[in-house]
């Protein structure tokens, strides 16, 4: 014991040169750690103004309200209770949630629309105050959050949209930096957080059950579409897969004496607490529908060919064909005071060949065109890209084109970029009704209930009643609760 004892000490003193060694009340044991729990929280303030920044704030306030009730409630049966928690819902449609730490904790609202019941938005606000409390960001792991940020930062201030693909790397670190051992560490923690707060333990199953559904059905539609699935897991590695992590807590949820008065599951409060959450794109990030992009705030819409695929990011617009041989981006960057659209673009394309310059006028917009001799991303950079910048107020709409394929110098679908630009205008008074986002609604099922008579209303372009059985956890082809709520989109 004395040895043990010696040893420890000697462990706490070496540590002490670069860090400090604390006995940790969320996991009992000693952790070296690189800052004080109130430096942390000073940092993660910091980046919370660049988080929300780079993501905006979901714009619902009853929800934010709801969801900092619950995280609250949770977060006062912690180790930390008197901790200044934060909770934010960010504009963020994919299914995530994350924590910085320091007492804040960011859920997607994506996620929402997958959860079933207030105890399973527990279980997920109790595995990130777990990550938080175990000191998880602070062991080593706060130093990657900070470059990741710093690259949301660069993206902030110089607009540069080509970094977005670091963006994304860096936002799926948040959430899956923390190793195997810290992620089972925060779902153990998590569970008696939520048990503590009255919650029933079987909820974290459940998230579990809806993560392994939503892999099972990424692996089907990619064998379907002759590509890789994207699972996360699958590229970081740090997370136990959902199967093993619902396995773990049906197995710690059957260890917990129910209570006298029974757990708290709140179904259809949770329900009615989503009802009218945007799905997929919201207001602010603007609407795709049938293949028209439709922006309220800016007042501003484009149309892509019908047959391509369109997606909507929080920093870009995406359009290809389903072949994947032709490719368009659009972004929205600020322009430089006093610079005519040629110089601006020019200096965009700094170092890049260029030929062909031609200043154009498109629906009252001032712009300038240049077509490049490579950079394409089809062809690993060796065929032409067209890049067009039209001036609209204090913005320049940003479109680059390519094409698998080239003539003359040209993309071989040079002429349909051009067309795509020519289709940019403002709104029509009658089409401010089309920006609105599809949003959740909540209906109770009947025994008549079927989900493919909701199915075409879903804004996916394909896989809409898979998409409407997952987030009813019914997926693959279980049957809907009858009597119970169930979400649709319309």
């Amino acid at each position: 014991l004395y040895r043990s004892l010696r040893n420890a000490a000697a462990a706490c003193l070496a540590a002490l040169l670069v860090a400090s060694c604390a006995t940790n009340a969320a996991t009992g044991g000693r952790n070296v750690v690189f800052s004080s729990m109130e430096k942390e929280a000073e940092q993660s303030r910091r980046w919370y103004d660049e988080i929300i920044r780079f993501y905006g704030v979901y714009q619902d306030q009853a929800v934010q309200d709801y969801v900092k009730a619950v995280g609250m409630r949770i977060a006062r049966n912690s180790d930390l209770p008197d901790l200044n928690w934060t909770f934010t819902v960010i504009d963020e449609g994919s299914i995530n949630a994350f924590t910085t730490g320091g007492g804040y904790v960011y859920v997607h609202r994506g996620l929402l629309a997958y959860l079933n019941s207030e105890a399973e938005l527990a279980a997920v606000l109790g595995h990130e105050i777990a990550h938080v409390t175990a000191r998880h960001p602070a062991r080593g792991q706060t130093r990657s959050v900070g470059a990741n940020l710093g690259i949301l930062a660069t993206i902030i201030l110089t607009g540069n949209a080509a970094l977005a693909d670091l963006a994304n790397i860096g936002s799926a670190a948040w959430v899956q930096g923390y190793g195997r051992e810290a992620e089972t560490e925060a779902d153990s923690i998590g569970m008696k957080y939520m048990v503590r707060a009255g919650y029933d333990p079987r909820a974290a199953r459940a998230v579990f059950d809806a993560f392994k559904a939503q892999e099972s059905f990424e692996i089907a539609a990619a064998r379907a579409e002759g590509r890789q699935p994207n699972i996360y897991h699958g590229v970081f590695s740090s997370h136990p897969a959902p199967d093993a992590r619902a396995i773990n807590a049906a197995r710690a949820a059957a260890a917990v004496a129910e209570p006298e008065g029974g757990f708290v599951t709140n179904r259809n409060i949770y329900m009615q607490a989503i009802d009218g959450l945007a799905f997929g794109s919201s207001r602010a990030q603007g609407v795709v529908r049938d293949n028209r992009f439709y922006h309220a705030d800016m007042g501003i819409t484009m149309a892509f060919p019908r047959d391509w695929i369109v997606e909507n990011h929080r920093d870009r617009l995406m359009a290809y064909t389903r072949a994947q041989d032709t490719f368009m981006q659009i972004t929205m960057e600020p322009v430089p005071a006093g610079k005519s659209p040629r110089e601006f673009l020019i200096g965009h394309l700094k170092g890049a060949q260029l030929v062909g310059g031609e200043s154009v006028t498109i629906n009252g917009m001032d712009g300038y065109m240049v077509l490049t001799r490579n950079g394409s991303p089809l062809d690993r950079g060796a065929g032409p890209l067209r890049i067009i910048a039209l001036y609209r107020g204090n913005n320049a709409f940003v479109f680059a084109g390519a094409s698998r394929s080239s003539r003359n110098g040209r993309p071989e679908a040079d002429g349909l970029f051009r067309s795509v630009a020519e289709t940019t205008r403002d709104l029509r008074p009658a089409e401010y009704a089309l920006a609105e986002p599809y949003r959740i609604r909540i209906l109770r099922a009947t025994d008549k209930t079927r989900l493919s008579e909701y199915a075409e209303r879903i804004p996916s372009q394909k896989y809409q009643k898979e998409e409407l059985e997952l987030i009813n956890a019914v997926y693959p082809d279980k049957p809907l609760p009858v009597g119970e709520y169930i979400k649709i989109v319309e």
